[in-house]
């Protein structure tokens, strides 16, 4: 009986040790918070509270902006990216082309807004939210879509469909220290011509498909250097 008690207590230790291992050796999700406070603090004027919608709001120099909901309870979607539609327009979009699940043109700011839902959780806080808060939120309960770009050194966040929001692991070593990504085929089933887009760069990027396997992808990115 003895022999039977002490291999219980010898297994439950084990699995709590497996556990804390699996824990602490979550590095990505870790740095991924460390950086993300890193870009906040560096963009720290321009990152707000849009208390009416319940969401914060990080704009860049170009105008794009990149939101994340404080609750994905209480307002969804949990991600919006919104950019000015212009350069799209210019090179050949039919805005009333874009799947309207994802995409929503308004017509009188130029402003083309992509919307992204991962979840429907409630978060809660220890006090008044602060954006890092939020952000920790979702690596806790959405761990799968925080991810490190190894061939841009970036972490980011994959918002859906190839779309992402991505920063730089280390902003002295690298100028592109906040990227904006889009998946170019929506765009170009209607109409946009890459060729004729100025603003953003359309290229190839290295990323790992499901298997593993390093592959070639077309993107349009907004980098930006915030040094």
């Amino acid at each position: 009986m003895i022999s039977r008690k002490l291999l219980l207590i010898a297994a439950l230790a084990a699995a709590a040790l497996l556990f804390a291992g699996c824990s602490a050796l979550d590095v990505v999700g870790s740095a991924a918070v460390t950086t993300f406070q890193t870009l906040l603090d560096t963009t720290a004027g321009s990152v707000s509270l849009d208390s009416a919608e319940n969401r914060w709001v990080l704009s860049s120099q170009g105008g794009e902006k990149f939101e994340w909901s404080v609750d994905f309870s209480r307002s969804p979607p949990s991600f919006r990216v919104s950019l000015d539609a212009a350069p799209f327009i210019e090179a050949g979009l039919v805005a009333s082309r874009l799947p309207a699940a994802r995409y929503s043109y308004n017509e009188a700011t130029k402003i083309l807004t992509l919307s992204f839902d991962v979840g429907k959780e409630k978060f809660t806080y220890s006090g008044a939210a602060t954006p890092l808060d939020t952000f920790k939120q979702i690596v806790k309960s959405h761990r799968s879509i925080i991810g490190y770009h190894a061939a841009l050194d970036h972490y980011g966040i994959a918002l859906g469909e190839g779309n992402m929001f991505e920063w730089a692991k280390d902003m002295m070593k690298n100028d592109k220290d906040m990227v904006f990504v889009l998946n170019p085929e929506p765009l170009r089933a209607a109409g946009v011509d890459p060729s004729k887009i100025t603003g953003w760069i359309f290229t190839k990027i290295p990323v790992k498909d499901e298997s593993g396997k390093t592959v070639e992808v077309d993107k349009f990115v907004k980098p930006y250097n915030l040094k």
